[in-house]
């Protein structure tokens, strides 16, 4: 017997909710877990000294806090619009959701051994994968099988662009860390940053929309 064409709306938006939902906790656990790599200085250990000893820890948690909420920002606007769902999306956020979760691991690492370079480039791949990731689910739900409301073209470009700029940012500095210095890989990090501003500022010009949107 067919269901009811209001019953089905119904049910697919509490199966959207429930991702949503089930999404943002996986986001926000994996933000939780990054602090809780920083050690507490020991009794009577001067402060000062040991900041400087941890500060490849400090510097790990800062860029991957704010890394993972550039996606979740992605992941955030991205589902403002959907409308729809099926079991490739469900599948891919779940593909995503994985990089998401992985992430306090090479962060850890990174945390440990700031200096080297497999520690650098290892982290660097896996930041790779969770933006090939995050463009892949984008390009599935708006491209490929429209589940979205209206977008403006330039919003949808730029969805897309979002995860390729962490995964084109985070794949440069694979060689920079192999053939200049780990430090300069890290540096160059922080463009990801400057990129995803500047090209969200583009978008939303191209599109006429407010940038509080």
């Amino acid at each position: 017997m067919a269901i009811p064409v209001r019953e089905q709306e119904l049910t697919e938006g509490k199966a959207l909710e429930r991702l949503i939902f089930f999404s943002d906790a996986i986001f926000a656990i994996a933000m939780t877990l990054l602090v809780l790599d920083i050690p507490r200085p020991p009794r009577g250990a001067d402060l000062t000294t040991f900041l400087t000893t941890n500060d490849g820890k400090f510097l790990a948690f800062f860029i991957s806090f704010w890394v993972i909420a550039i996606f979740w920002l992605g992941h955030h606007r991205l589902f403002r619009y959907v409308r729809h769902l099926d079991h490739g999306l469900i599948m891919l956020n779940l593909v995503l959701l994985f990089w998401v979760a992985f992430l306090p691991y090479p962060s850890a690492i990174l945390g440990d051994r700031a200096g080297t370079v497999s520690a650098t480039v290892f982290y660097a791949a896996v930041m790779c994968l969770a933006g090939l990731s995050s463009a892949t689910l984008t390009w599935y739900t708006v491209s490929h099988r429209g589940f979205t409301g209206p977008v403006h073209p330039a919003m949808a470009r730029y969805y897309a662009f979002r995860g390729l700029a962490a995964t084109s940012v985070f794949a440069i500095s694979i060689p920079i860390a192999l053939f200049v210095s780990p430090t300069a890989a890290q540096a160059w990090w922080f463009a990801l940053f400057a990129i995803q501003f500047g090209g969200r500022r583009i978008a939303e010009r191209r599109a006429g929309v407010d940038a509080a949107d």
